[in-house]
């Protein structure tokens, strides 16, 4: 039980964090310009907390591991499962990727980086279509 709530607690600090980090490039992305400045082409936050939150990631783990030989523990679930869960769940994308190439999992790394990709693109193109057709909101164009 002390760990759920180690992971409820970490995941709205993690969730937090990402919407601070969303409102911090809003802030300070140039919206007048034109043309667009290049971070209003592209989902710069998104990247940003990806990328921060897969080193963090490898930086926790390297430190798990150090500590406790990589056994689960409550400082593991809090910072990894709950923080940066809630920050990012790329990040454990990240983390399992990595271990499968660091098991020399080649193929099943490639796979799952091509899999979750594409099947996470049609998740969400295939809810929408459904969540549009239910809500009448119109169609997918």
């Amino acid at each position: 039980m002390i760990k759920l709530l180690l992971v409820f607690l970490g995941g709205g600090i993690g969730s937090v964090g990402r919407y601070g980090v969303g409102q911090l490039v809003a802030r300070y992305t140039p919206r007048d310009l034109e043309p667009p400045h290049w971070l209003n082409l592209y989902p710069m936050a998104t990247m940003l907390v990806n990328l921060l939150g897969c080193a963090a990631i490898g930086i926790a783990w390297a430190w798990v591991v150090a500590r406790s030989g990589g056994q689960p523990s409550s400082a593991m679930v809090f910072l990894i499962v709950g923080v940066l869960g809630g920050f990012t769940t790329f990040s454990s994308f990240g983390w399992e990727t990595f271990e499968l190439l660091q098991n020399e999992r080649i193929g099943l790394a490639a796979a799952y980086v091509l899999m979750s990709v594409t099947l996470g693109i049609l998740g969400v193109f295939g809810g929408y279509t459904i969540g549009s057709s239910v809500f009448d909101q119109g169609s997918v164009a």
